[in-house]
């Protein structure tokens, strides 16, 4: 604080590229300079905060910083109804936001001009599209929850084009992808990767499928999905892949238990996947560990591919929108969306050419 003005520097990499000049903290801007020399207050610029004084009269006096902000954000009631798949994530991204943003005013957020710093922030991920896209969706929501509160007049992250433009429509596991995965990969990667597609299940719901879920009695995993905040119920019928995934993953259990701790065994983690010491995952903890396979082996597949794989599986046995929407819990629009984007109509064509004649699907 100098003279009563804010003066916050703005850094790249870590190092001071330039500087803002607020008439007060939470002021209006009245300068910006480049390079790390510290601006002076000349007459000219105390001549600025002067007359950006005069106008606050009437004016409410914003004190927030982004850093008080993202407080504020997380201990709202918009905060606490988002899922526990979500929110890790966006504490990943509020951190992120605080070193870059932390001391800088709300109202700097005013001024159109930030798209240019947002932008510029955002690129440090351009090499990965999709984390550079979810920096800009997670600042979008904490700009859009200040725009709410009256603390801005406009949310200037809104409209910035995504990176990640790449269509995997096509981009199903193929049998070859399997399995190349299971000579590689270690027992809990496979039997996630085997329960993904063979349920439809997103990587959130996965890492918190419970046993109590499983009823193997009437053949269905019974589920409130993540994704609507647990208001979706979702009914998935055990096919026989799932029926043996789930057997191997007891017997895993039983056999390293007997090995490790043959007088004193813990009991079986409540989730069905579980880690190799037989916690559970985190959603960004099992999408690393498939996406390390993927890479050691050459698979240009991910995790979330296996959704499509599903509703492929699905439609290739010639079920509707709405039957396939019945089974995973979602809106027939949003299974209509997915089977455009991941389903490969010349496959199912195929399929139902093969089941016409009397082939096997």
């Amino acid at each position: 604080m100098t003279g009563g003005s804010h003066i916050v520097p703005y850094r790249k990499d870590g190092f001071v590229v330039g500087w803002y000049v607020y008439a007060w903290r939470g002021g209006p801007k009245v300068l910006q300079t480049t390079g790390a020399a510290k601006p002076k207050l000349t007459a000219e610029l105390l001549d600025r905060i002067a007359k950006a004084r005069q106008e606050r009269k009437g004016k409410g006096n914003l004190k927030e910083t982004i850093g008080s902000l993202i407080v504020s954000f997380t201990a709202s009631p918009e905060f606490q109804k988002l899922s526990k798949t979500t929110k890790p994530t966006m504490h990943t991204w509020f951190r992120r936001i605080d070193d870059e943003f932390g001391k800088a005013p709300v109202a700097v957020f005013n001024d159109r001009k930030i798209r240019s710093d947002i932008n510029k922030w955002r690129n440090r991920w351009a090499d990965k599209p999709r984390s550079a896209d979810v920096a800009i969706e997670v600042l979008c929501r904490l700009l859009s929850y200040a725009t709410d509160l009256g603390m801005l007049d406009h949310n200037h992250a809104k409209g910035i084009k995504r990176l990640y433009t790449v269509n995997r429509s096509e981009l199903i596991w193929e049998q070859e992808h399997f399995d190349r995965f299971a000579k590689h990969a270690p027992p809990y990667a496979l039997e996630a990767v085997t329960l993904a597609a063979w349920t439809g299940l997103r990587l959130g719901d996965l890492v918190s499928l419970r046993w109590d879920a499983v009823n193997l009695d009437q053949g269905v995993i019974v589920w409130d999905t993540s994704k609507s905040r647990q208001r979706t119920r979702a009914t998935i019928p055990i096919l026989p892949e799932v029926t043996d995934v789930l057997g191997a993953i007891r017997r895993r259990y039983a056999q390293e238990m007997a090995a490790r701790r043959p007088k004193r065994r813990k009991p079986l983690p409540e989730t069905v996947l579980a880690s190799s010491r037989w916690t559970p995952w985190t959603a960004s903890g099992l999408g690393d560990a498939i996406a390390k396979v993927c890479s050691e082996v050459g698979i240009d597949r991910h995790v979330h591919d296996l959704r499509g794989t599903f509703v492929t599986y699905c439609a290739m046995r010639g079920l509707t929108d709405d039957q396939i929407a019945d089974i995973v819990g979602w809106e027939t629009d949003s299974v209509s969306r997915i089977r455009r984007r991941y389903v490969a109509q010349d496959r199912v064509a195929a399929a139902i050419a093969a089941r016409l004649n009397g082939g096997d699907l």
